[in-house]
């Protein structure tokens, strides 16, 4: 299955946050899924697919991309997957109960896909997600789409723009998907941060990557 540009193009990234988040609904989400804080997109699509079919097959799209997360003495940029409703709102069940609901978070959307493409891409034999990176189309990093590495070059100015807020700058980490063979403590929150493994490029950019550990 080729992975269709036509249906991602996007005329610059529009930022989103916390604000945009439906918190009373994703929670609920969440809760009836028992959503693992380590696997965002197994989470949003057990939502859309799995677990209340009905209620998104007609409208909005699940959301391939990058969020930043502003800690007390950190700014965390991630890989992330979500749930774009029509109205620009989010749904997000993965991120309610991995960040404290008083720490601000931004979304930026790289590639956007419908129920149907979501449940086309599921009948494939060993594919995953984010699917811009299992495609095999884009790289091994997904950032040969024009649409997600404009995601994720908004959301790294982001990140040090809020890391460089602060006096003295916050540490910066930029992490990307990968499949852990454990979870990952997130030093401030005490919870489990989705998927861990930071990029060699960012690792010579900031200096302070976290390392695994």
């Amino acid at each position: 299955m080729n992975d269709s540009r036509s249906k991602d193009a996007h005329n610059g990234v529009q930022e989103k946050s916390s604000d945009d988040l439906v918190v009373d609904l994703s929670l609920l989400f969440a809760r009836a899924m028992r959503a693992n804080p380590n696997t965002c997109f197994s989470n949003v699509i057990d939502m859309m697919v799995h677990y209340l079919p009905e209620a998104f097959s007609a409208a909005g799209k699940l959301v391939e991309g990058w969020y930043v997360v502003d800690l007390e003495d950190e700014v965390v940029i991630n890989e992330h997957g979500w749930y774009a409703l029509p109205d620009g709102q989010i749904l997000d069940p993965t991120v309610v109960i991995l960040v404290p609901p008083d720490r601000s978070v931004y979304y930026f959307s790289g590639v956007e896909r419908t129920y149907q493409e979501v449940n086309m891409i599921l009948q494939q034999k060993e594919a995953w997600f984010p699917y811009v990176r299992c495609v095999g189309t884009y790289g091994e990093d997904g950032l040969g789409h024009p649409d997600y590495a404009a995601a994720y070059e908004a959301a790294r100015k982001k990140a040090l723009a809020l890391a460089h807020a602060s006096t003295p700058p916050k540490h910066m980490t930029f992490l990307t998907a990968q499949d852990l063979e454990g979870p990952q403590e997130a030093m401030e929150l005490q919870v489990h941060l989705f998927l861990v493994s930071p990029t060699r490029s960012e690792e010579e950019q900031s200096g302070e990557v976290q390392s695994d550990s």
